[in-house]
């Protein structure tokens, strides 16, 4: 880690605010409820958001407000299309697949999880982020030590999450979210390359093929972008990969890469695209989430799509796609070739996999804006003794 002032340090630590966010980016990998339904980390928020606007004077950095309303624009239309169909069809129901109601609450939820991390940055500056990039090298390093006592089946391991899928995605994301930190903060070397390679074999574990690759592609970029990290990387890859553990999870995700599971369909229809053209009266306003009932004899029946970017043209239309390009081009507005290609494997996850739902892609969107300003926030007093957000310059990151 950079060396910062210990005080300052401690001080941050006696913040009941900065102390739950790091117990929260501590608690995103542990799920204990089935999918879909808030897990023991989220609860967290309901603690954390009231402590994080408290005192806060409703005013954002400009390069974290534009995006920001956006992103709101989008989360009300959500609301829009998903309460319209409720009424539309008379289905009330709360929970499951068969359901709208819900659907509108996950992106409130990860709006105000970009909320907390913008105003923390605003009120407590880099050392906010010295911390949050501790607590996500303990998770990180919490997963690996759990890969080794877990099993999801012969071929993969989810370790604390639901499903395999959902660890590959967790590491794609905290792979980007560290190498975004170690531009930022200028982490120590080994450090940050023993953290991008402990995602790399978690993404290896869960036999994810765009998880490893993604992890991979991100280690690559850090790697090109700061070449004194091949000297640390050396040694640390040349020891994991000649453990056991690992040379088997390389072994197993070779075996997914070289099997294709649906070899009759391409790979739209095996993700659920053909459901777009089979429907093209939504195209305009969205046929919502949930209820997937209605489209059962689509090729993937009853499954919701199985894309980020399929599901938001067929859900949320032509306009809730036009909003979300819209938020996603002002979070990427000026930003630098190096740090734009962080993102690049997350997108491509996206593609193909539903992923806007976990609250990791929104600290990381978060970081990102992060990177846009030149110095942390001046200090200025405020309740309780916090840093108040104050002026900032920004620039290209």
């Amino acid at each position: 880690m950079p060396r910062a002032p210990r005080s300052e340090l401690r001080r941050l630590l006696r913040r009941p605010e900065v102390i739950v966010w790091c117990v929260f980016v501590l608690g995103t990998p542990f799920c204990v409820f089935p999918s879909g339904l808030p897990q023991p980390g989220d609860f967290l928020m309901l603690l954390l958001l009231p402590l994080a606007l408290y005192g806060w004077n409703g005013r954002m950095l400009g390069a974290f407000a534009r995006p920001f309303r956006i992103l709101l624009l989008f989360t009300l239309w959500v609301a829009i299309v998903q309460y319209s169909w409720a009424t539309i069809t008379g289905n009330w129901g709360l929970v499951g697949k068969d359901t709208f109601l819900l659907f509108p609450i996950y992106y409130a939820f990860n709006a105000s999880v970009m909320l907390v991390a913008l105003i923390l940055y605003q009120r407590h500056g880099d050392g906010f982020l010295r911390l949050t990039a501790w607590a996500l090298l303990a998770a990180i390093g919490v997963l690996v030590v759990g890969s080794f006592f877990t099993h999801y089946n012969a071929l993969r391991n989810g370790v604390f999450f639901n499903n395999p899928n959902q660890l590959g995605y967790y590491t794609v994301l905290a792979a980007c979210m560290l190498a975004l930190l170690h531009r930022k903060l200028k982490l120590g070397l080994l450090v940050t390359t023993a953290g991008l390679l402990g995602c790399m074999y978690l993404g290896l574990v869960s036999a994810s093929r765009a998880a490893a690759g993604g992890s991979a592609v991100i280690l690559v970029v850090t790697l090109v972008s700061n070449p004194k990290i091949v000297l640390a990387a050396i040694p640390l890859i040349a020891g994991l990969v000649l453990t056991g553990p690992v040379a088997g999870a390389i072994e197993r995700t070779e075996r997914r890469v070289r099997v294709d599971q649906f070899p009759e369909y391409s790979f739209l229809e095996e993700r659920g695209w053909g459901r777009i053209y089979d429907n093209p009266e939504y195209i305009l306003v969205g046929a919502g989430e949930g209820a997937t009932g209605r489209f059962r004899d689509s090729l993937i029946g009853t499954h919701e799509i199985h894309s980020s970017a399929g599901m938001i043209i067929f859900s949320y239309g032509v306009i809730g796609a036009f909003l979300f390009l819209w938020f996603a081009w002002r979070v990427l507005q000026g930003a630098r070739l190096g740090a734009a290609m962080m993102l690049a494997p997350i997108a491509a996850f996206t593609v193909a996999h539903h992923g806007l739902r976990d609250s990791m892609l929104w600290i990381v969107l978060s970081i990102f804006l992060m990177l846009k300003v030149r110095a942390p926030p001046a200090a200025t007093a405020g309740p309780g003794g916090a840093r108040a957000a104050g002026p900032a310059q920004s620039q290209r990151n």
